[in-house]
């Protein structure tokens, strides 16, 4: 009997401290909107080594590109200054589960594995597949080619197992743009894994499109998200960045930072743009913001 009792009281401690560890995480939704705004700065992770898209510059030590100037965009709707992070692929979600950063918007598909781990905001900015970088003279043809093949990718890019297990390629996932670019150069690697929207801009630079090209049909097209702590999930940070994408491809804001920093026009933005204005009676079609009701066009 008394041993009954000690397991009911031990019952009743976890189910409390359950519900004390609800309570606080409830907290913490309603307070990271406010924290950034007492704080007076919006601390966000951008990629480092992506021409473009986020790239250090060495001169003025400012990170510079289509995404940083995203994380512009949110502080300048949040009324706080911005704090740039520069992080690798592969020390992305550490950035964000550690509490390094607030926001992190740095080229992150949305996997079902990220979802677990982190807060994705609905809707997606960017999408892009992944593709090849490769020296004409490979002569890559077809994915089934890469059996056997040493080739270059970066830690942390969710489609080097599938490569590696489909196509049976020897994938060597180095720890930055930086040393997979020089290993591909240096002939180490056939060719490098990389997203197709990035391997397009590398193209645009003459010395890279002398010797090598994208010769396959992209794969694994996934859209990209911005990432928040999993303790933000349903929060108010999420939902206030929730809406502003929604502006971003409501006002073509997307689509012009493209030009801005001379990016290819994505078949993706246009679609999303389209769909986020049309209209019909009189009322937005996918409302003014993305819920479980919203049509699957608008996800």
């Amino acid at each position: 009997m008394n041993k009954c009792r000690i397991i009911i009281k031990k019952s009743t401690c976890l189910l409390l401290g359950l519900l004390l560890l609800g309570s606080c995480a409830r907290v913490a939704w309603a307070d990271a909107l406010d924290a950034i705004k007492a704080r007076g700065t919006l601390i966000v992770g951008v990629k480092k080594d992506v021409p473009l898209w986020g790239l250090l510059d060495p001169s003025s030590g400012e990170i510079k590109g289509w995404e940083p100037d995203l994380a512009q965009t949110l502080a300048d709707h949040l009324g706080v200054k911005l704090k740039l992070v520069g992080v690798l692929t592969s020390e992305r979600t550490d950035a964000v589960l550690g509490g390094k950063i607030d926001v992190l918007i740095a080229t992150l598909s949305d996997t079902p594995e990220r979802r677990q781990l982190m807060t994705l905001v609905q809707p997606h900015y960017y999408a892009s597949g992944v593709n090849l970088l490769a020296r004409k003279s490979e002569h890559f043809k077809d994915w089934t080619a890469l059996r056997n093949r040493r080739v270059c990718g970066r830690r942390g890019a969710f489609y080097n197992r599938p490569i590696t297990v489909t196509y049976g390629a020897d994938v060597i996932a180095l720890y930055g743009n930086d040393l997979s670019f020089a290993a591909l150069r240096d002939g180490r690697c056939s060719a490098l894994l990389h997203d197709d929207i990035a391997i397009v801009s590398i193209l645009q630079n003459p010395d890279w499109a002398r010797d090598f090209e994208m010769p396959l049909t992209s794969l694994y097209h996934v859209p990209w998200s911005i990432a928040l702590s999993p303790a933000e999930r349903g929060g108010r940070l999420e939902k206030v960045i929730s809406r502003l994408v929604v502006g971003w491809h409501r006002d073509g804001v997307l689509t012009k930072l493209e030009g801005k920093w001379g990016i290819p026009p994505a078949a993706y933005l246009k679609e999303k743009q389209a769909v986020w204005q049309r209209k019909e009676d009189g009322k937005w079609f996918c409302g003014d913001e993305l819920t479980d009701r919203s049509p699957l066009e608008c996800r």
